[in-house]
């Protein structure tokens, strides 16, 4: 399927913040002291997280973040190593990949920060992509939206009023009555506004390449990619890539990050196998599935690669999604034999291949036997998970997801299958129930309350289930500030709309 395009109303509401013109003056690294834990009297770090929860719900419900496990597990593992370097404790961060072929990345306030999959796939080497996760999260650790609403002494609710409008536009379709809320909440100081966010991009390079530093990437990365990304601009029609747009690209910001690397050790840092195999993903997941067959038959046919087993893997992807399993079962052994050794990307392919030509027995088995060699990878344990619930072994697939629960509680995606195979079992309150988790982990209250108040009506028998369906229901009346100041639930009507 092509990639489906979103109203970027409130991205761009949020991006206003950050953006700024090339031409605004310059200014040096020395006059940028490090000064993210002062001036945040206009915003409150429960404030920021509200803020950027509420943006990345809109995000979630337009339906363009990737849900693969391969990706999201990758992109969270390489944020976490360098949120690690940074030695910050005091924001709990979340970062999720976009599908769009854009050049692009953000960070909200709160600890969120999105990566395009088109930034991605254009990085030609993984300390590249470290350095833009970098320099977006010194965006929220030197707390810049915080502190723009200090600088202009504007109340955060005024921001996150701004913002609410511009989500009920961009959702009735009105973009253009959402931008003009915002921006003319912001009005009087626009132009000191593009001034002092100019200084925030300085200020995030030089915070972003100490982090690479620290967490063993290449800092030249930086530097080198931008570079790429404006040489490569002024070789293409058709603007600017929107990184560039968004967090504007000075040869003085180039020359700075370049100054701070003289007098550095030099460090090469080779490439993970695990980012190859996504980068090559999310290429075939940007592409319809007959282009992306067309791409790499092509590309194969007339020898334009860099890596065959990449390639190879590519090419096994985009057969699959196209329906034809049997040509991408030849071509992933082609891929395997390329390679060379065992890698979990490629046995979490051949799952997928089996759970497609619904051949479930075998599934199991693929994605067992992997998860053994490699016990961490998400994806095969939702996998084995899949393909128990497919060949109606329920009461095993429960068990796989019991015990994967005990080690990542906060997974949404669990739980969410844990509805489904209650379901299929035909067991409503526990289906309701673990839904309502789901919802809870991605931050939809409304909808879990919905579903806890599901549960309470359907059919059962069992105390402890229904006391702990009781209790969970005011544990989430109260995160979404529905209960009154005794802990009880509110009287609410159970058809009204979810909360944002």
């Amino acid at each position: 399927m092509p990639v489906r395009r979103f109203n970027r109303s409130l991205i761009a509401a949020l991006m206003l913040c950050l953006a700024s013109p090339a031409s605004l003056a310059d200014i040096s690294y020395s006059e940028l002291p490090d000064l993210g834990a002062a001036s945040r009297e206009g915003m409150s770090p429960t404030q920021e997280r509200e803020l950027g929860e509420g943006a990345i719900r809109e995000i979630r419900r337009s339906g363009v973040l990737v849900d693969d496990p391969e990706v999201n597990e990758y992109i969270r593992r390489i944020g976490g190593k360098l949120v690690d370097a940074t030695g910050e404790t005091g924001v709990s961060f979340n970062f999720y990949v976009l599908l769009d072929k854009t050049v692009n990345a953000f960070a909200m306030p709160g600890g969120f920060v999105v990566i395009h999959s088109g930034l991605l796939a254009a990085t030609q080497g993984e300390s590249e992509l470290a350095s833009v996760m970098a320099h977006e999260i010194a965006h929220v650790t030197q707390h810049h939206i915080a502190r723009l609403v200090d600088s202009q002494k504007m109340t955060p609710w005024m921001l996150l009023g701004a913002l609410g409008l511009a989500i009920l536009a961009a959702k009735s379709g009105n973009s253009g009555a959402g931008m003009a809320a915002v921006v003319g909440s912001q009005g009087y100081a626009i132009q000191r506004q593009l001034d002092f966010t100019y200084a925030f991009e300085q200020e995030a390079d030089r915070i972003g390449m100490q982090t690479l530093q620290k967490s063993g990437f290449d800092p030249a990365a930086m530097p080198l990619f931008f570079q790429r990304l404006q040489k490569e601009n002024r070789l293409v029609e058709g603007g600017a890539p929107e990184f560039l747009r968004t967090h504007p690209v000075t040869y003085k910001r180039i020359a700075d990050a370049e100054a701070r690397l003289k007098g550095g050790s030099y460090r090469q840092y080779p490439d993970t196998a695990d980012y190859r195999f996504v980068r090559e993903k999310l290429r075939v997941l940007q592409m319809g599935s007959k282009e992306a067959v067309g791409f790499y038959r092509t590309t194969i046919e007339q020898k334009r690669y860099a890596n065959l087993a990449m390639q190879l893997y590519g090419y096994a992807l985009a057969q699959s999604r196209d329906g034809a399993f049997d040509a991408a079962w030849k071509t992933l052994a082609d891929a395997r034999a390329a390679y060379a050794k065992p890698h979990p990307a490629l046995d979490y392919l051949a799952g997928q291949i089996r759970l497609s030509q619904q051949k479930y027995d075998l599934a199991v088995t693929a994605f067992h036997d992997a998860a053994v060699h490699f016990p961490s990878s998400r994806g095969l344990i939702y996998g084995e998970i899949d393909a128990l619930a497919g060949a109606g072994r329920y009461d095993e697939a429960l068990a796989r997801i019991h015990s994967a629960q005990e080690l990542y509680a906060s997974d949404a995606n669990l739980y969410q299958r844990e509805s489904k195979v209650y379901a299929a079992m035909g067991q409503a309150q526990r289906q309701h129930k673990a839904q309502a988790e789901y919802y809870v982990r991605i931050l939809e209250y409304g909808p879990a309350i919905e579903q806890l108040q599901l549960a309470q009506r359907s059919p059962g028998n069992d105390f402890y289930l229904q006391s702990e369906i009781d209790a969970r229901l005011r544990d989430v009346m109260a995160l979404d500030g529905r209960g009154d100041r005794k802990g009880e639930p509110s009287k609410l009507d159970a058809s009204a709309p979810p909360r944002l």
